[in-house]
């Protein structure tokens, strides 16, 4: 039987139906002059604006919809601390001391989440008791062990955990062992996003919504940004410095970034509540679990007792209901108890990738910056993100930091990276199938 899906829910799905009420936006109706216009209400724009506000600095965020409505809203809500190159690949790639500055940047980024929700009191179902990196196949588990070493050589609080352990933990026998990461954790992303936006306008900053940027011009030593609302043109928005913060949500603003990330779909679907046999059953422990090389799923509890698994959506953009229903069999295979019809919400989102798997915070012209390159970890690295954006523009150097000095990414032969991508899916799908036994 296929998932009985509510096709009709909000973008956001589940985290829409039981998130934190949004606070009442501000609509621009006349022209803006602001020390700085940050583009886009997400983890990222609004932090950067939380921020700046701090320090003094004058920030407005232009959103087109609402905060939190694009990727922040709607991810997995896993609070993974750390970047995707380990820290004796970033020490080899960039030398020890740019190296170890960008583990530390990484390793940072999940006590900046739970710190700032701590500090604004969020109601966003926030834990902290860690993350689970799982494997099933000997290859990845093997990496996965290396990983942990590095990561536990920097003094980072991380263990392996074998096959009986991992088994307790997450109430499959799926999986052959795996890394426990004690920094990480959850949130519900919409909640958070929400909050940090009622955090970023109490410290000093404005956020308008409905206000969409749709063009960028230099014009006398400032920027002019020209917006549309929701029925007609909106107000002219004049600011010294510019920050682009919608990722994947860029769409033609600034064309020549589109070859500097690589834009894909994850999709979730949710259950309602479990009954007090499947709790017991399914992720007891729970800790939120990401198998992204061997089944390609990251899965989580929320405090209802809902359980939610994600893996990647469509490479086209058009996205299909058996997509879905593939993710609802792949919890089938972890938890056989749990079948297509306990699935009642889904939904999806954009989230970009760059080639070495590195953000990025770029000023290509004057005044002009952009940050972006979230690679699936948006929650915490997006949040952090928007820190060095605010340090950026209020003049702080981060020349041992190299995101913050690399030139924008570049995917080679972007216009190939469709029919490459899909390739390398059929690979992965015939490998998975394997994996399942």
């Amino acid at each position: 039987m296929a998932p009985v899906l509510d096709q009709a829910s909000p973008p956001q799905g589940l985290w829409a139906a039981t998130g934190l009420a949004a606070r009442p936006a501000e609509a621009a109706r006349s022209d803006i002059s602001t020390e700085v216009a940050i583009i886009g209400g997400g983890f990222c724009g609004l932090s950067a604006a939380l921020h700046l506000a701090e320090r003094g600095i004058e920030a407005t965020v232009l959103e087109a919809e609402a905060a939190g409505w694009g990727a922040s809203g709607r991810n997995g809500g896993q609070v993974i601390a750390g970047l995707k190159l380990d820290p004796r690949e970033m020490v080899a790639k960039f030398g020890r001391e740019q190296g170890q500055a960008l583990h530390r940047f990484g390793a940072a980024t999940a006590d900046l989440v739970f710190s700032i929700v701590e500090r604004f009191q969020i109601r966003c179902e926030a834990h902290r008791d860690g993350w689970i990196q799982a494997a099933r196949s000997e290859p990845v588990l093997a990496a996965i062990q290396a990983r942990a070493a590095d990561l536990a050589h920097q003094g980072e609080a991380v263990e392996l955990i074998g096959a009986e352990q991992i088994a307790d933990l997450t109430g499959t026998r799926f999986f052959a062992g795996g890394m426990l990461d004690r920094r990480s954790g959850t949130v519900q992303p919409l909640s958070y996003a929400r909050g940090l936006a009622a955090g970023a306008v109490a410290t000093g900053a404005r956020l308008v919504h409905g206000c969409r940027v749709t063009g960028l011009a230099r014009e006398g030593g400032r920027w002019r940004l020209e917006t549309s609302g929701p029925k007609a043109n909106g107000p002219t928005v004049r600011a010294r410095h510019v920050l682009i913060a919608t990722n994947a949500y860029l769409g033609d603003l600034y064309p020549v970034l589109k070859t500097a990330m690589i834009v894909v779909e994850s999709i979730q679907i949710a259950t309602e509540p479990l009954s007090a046999a499947l709790d017991r059953a399914v992720l007891p422990s729970r800790l939120p679990v990401s198998d992204l090389m061997d089944l390609g799923v990251y899965f989580r509890r929320d405090d209802a007792g809902r359980f939610v698994i994600g893996g990647s959506g469509s490479l086209t953009g058009r996205t299909s209901p058996a997509l879905f229903t593939a993710l609802a069999r792949s919890a089938g295979v972890l938890y056989p108890a749990l079948r297509p019809e306990h699935f009642t919400s889904r939904w999806g989102g954009k989230l970009t990738l760059t080639p070495d798997h590195l953000p990025r915070l770029v000023s290509p012209e004057p005044g002009l910056h952009v940050a972006y390159g979230c690679n699936g970890r948006g929650v915490a690295l997006m949040t952090m993100m928007g820190k060095l954006a605010a340090a950026r523009i209020a003049g702080d150097v981060s020349d041992d930091l190299p995101i913050a000095t690399l030139p924008p990414a570049r995917y080679p032969l972007h216009t190939l990276r469709l029919p490459v991508m899909m390739a390398v899916r059929r690979v992965r799908r015939l490998r998975r199938t394997f994996a399942r036994g």
